[in-house]
């Protein structure tokens, strides 16, 4: 009935009530690893969400600036968020846009692949830099709460996806080199 992003937008109201611009934040800096929405995204499924009395908003008035709204989960919306829990999931994502682009990119030059690849590695080493600081800290959490366990695990997972990505770039460079040196006379 509804989006993964709707559930994903239900799932940030659970930690806490939230205005659009701090779902967009949060997702920028604890989701980003494995979900991105935009606030073309955010604002009409918050609609959508309210229509169904999955969320409710109140307004904020701000002294300094705009008002704004913050959205709430509701019972009803807990539970929906619950329902979509509890279904099983296959863990592969049927959307990579690298590998597509991977797939045709015959119709480029090894050079030119093997320094997107070179990229693809910088940007991803750059990501695991950023998880470094989560890692360390969790593990030095001795009684963690169950939230803050997830928030870890999801984040080794961010790390685990991005060694691989990381390993697979260099063995396409690898391989990308040696064709090109077979190919040379």
């Amino acid at each position: 009935m509804f989006t993964t992003n709707a559930y994903a937008l239900l799932g940030l109201l659970s930690l806490k009530p939230m205005t659009g611009y701090e779902m967009k934040k949060w997702v920028e800096q604890a989701l980003t690893h494995f979900w991105k929405t935009s606030y073309g995204q955010i604002y009409p499924t918050m609609a959508r969400l309210e229509k169904y009395k999955l969320v409710e908003s109140r307004n904020i008035e701000s002294a300094s600036g705009p008002n704004r709204i913050e959205y709430a989960l509701t019972e009803l919306g807990q539970d929906a968020l619950i329902e979509w829990l509890r279904e099983d999931t296959e863990d592969f994502n049927d959307k990579d846009e690298t590998l597509l682009k991977f797939y045709f990119s015959d119709l480029l030059s090894e050079d030119e692949m093997i320094a997107k690849l070179q990229r693809s590695i910088d940007f991803n080493e750059s990501i695991l830099q950023g998880y470094s600081g989560d890692v360390d800290h969790m593990e030095e959490v001795k009684l963690p709460t169950r939230k803050q366990l997830n928030q870890y695990l999801c984040t080794k997972k961010g790390v685990y996806l991005n060694e691989a990505r990381i390993k697979w770039a260099k063995e396409c460079i690898e391989a990308l080199k040696w064709f090109k040196d077979l190919k040379t006379p």
